[in-house]
This record gives C-alpha cells, structure tokens and sequence, in this order.
C-alpha cells in the first residue's frame, strides 16, 4: 500500500534523513517514531505529495505523489494534524464541509467510543479542550472512510485513558491503513509497525 524506497528528505539546514526504506502493508497499523526534527511529519505530508523527497522512491497503492497522480491518492486519505486548526466553528460545519453531513449518527457513535459526548457535535470547537477537539476531529474524519488514515501526534492532547479509548477504535479498523506519528511509548507499541527515525531501524511486529 504505501513504501518508501532509499528516500532522502533534505531541507535548507541539512539532511533530515537519507536512504529511508519502509513499507506498510493495506490494512496495517504503522507508527513512526523518533526525536524532534528528523522528520515524522514530513514523512506524512510526502505520502499525500506535500513535501517531494530529494531522492528515492515514494509509492501509495503503486503509485507515485506527482502531478498526475496527487489528486486520486488526496481522494484515499484522511489526514489530521497535530495542529487542528479549521475553517468551521464544530463539527456539524466540519461535516458540511465534507460533505458528509448524512453520517452525524455514526460520528456521534466515534465519538462515544473515544470518550467524547455527542453534545460536542455542535459545541463550538473553541469551547473545547485541545484533546476533546482532536477527538471529535478524529471522529468526523473517520466518517470519510477513506482508505488510509494519517494521525500526526494523535495522543499529544490525551490523558491515558482517553489513549487507550483511541488505539482500541484505531486497532479495530481492520480494512484502513493507519499511519500515525508519536512518542507515546505504549500507542507504539501497541501499533503492528514501527518506523524509527534518527537511527537506522525498521521493526516490523507480528
């Protein structure tokens, strides 16, 4: 589904990283983990074409970030940043956005499971703690049902059970491909696949 073949990223400070090769399989749940700096978002912006590597190979379901191929793999992925700022007051205008107003229902349900009471549908997101935000966001880009899910930092507004609600309904989409970035030592851990950035390792787990 998605692989990363000998890429190198480098910006106008120097080398992020060099000759990284990794591949995720459709349906597995991927972490990449590593210090500040060397590159964890970036890796996230290069599988949507965001940032272009300076060497090697990207791929998402064979096919290559490029002029003519961005649009169709955008249209496979669902993506929430570290950083939520939207364009909308709640997540009624967010779904509206979408286009996907019809699926209030099973977000409202997301949103239960990841602790989070539907009364926050229509709250003002302003109104919210930074870890209610990044839930109810969560929920309602879920409701996309896009082939591959991106979390950037997903647990770094969450106390720890409101973690453990989010690795049990993240670990429970067995058809999407889920690629997040943490530091979070159990969220990795419990993900089937590990990308380390800042020394030469790729785990992959069984």
């Amino acid at each position: 589904m998605i692989s990363f073949e000998n890429v190198t990223l480098k910006y106008f400070t120097g080398s992020i990283f060099e000759n990284l090769s990794f591949s995720v399989k459709a349906g597995s749940k991927a972490c990449i983990t590593g210090p500040s700096g060397t590159g964890k978002s970036s890796i996230l912006k290069m599988i949507q074409g965001y940032v272009i590597p300076h060497g090697g190979i990207v791929q998402i379901g064979g096919m290559v970030p490029g002029r003519d191929t961005v649009k169709d793999i955008r249209s496979r992925i669902a993506y929430v940043p570290q950083d939520v700022n939207l364009p909308v007051a709640n997540a009624m205008e967010l779904m509206s956005m979408l286009n996907v107003s019809f699926k209030r229902q099973s977000v409202e349900s997301v949103m239960r499971l990841l602790g989070v009471d539907k009364v926050f549908f229509v709250r003002r997101f302003d109104q919210m703690s930074g870890g209610q935000k990044q839930r109810v966001v969560i929920a309602v880009c879920l409701s996309l049902d896009r082939d591959i899910i991106l979390l950037d930092e997903p647990t770094s507004s969450l106390d720890d059970d409101a973690v453990h609600k989010l690795m049990n309904v993240i670990l429970g989409l067995k058809d999407k491909t889920v690629v997040s970035s943490s530091h979070h030592h159990e969220w990795v851990t419990a993900m089937e696949q590990e990308v380390r950035l800042g020394v030469a390792e790729w785990k992959g787990k069984s």
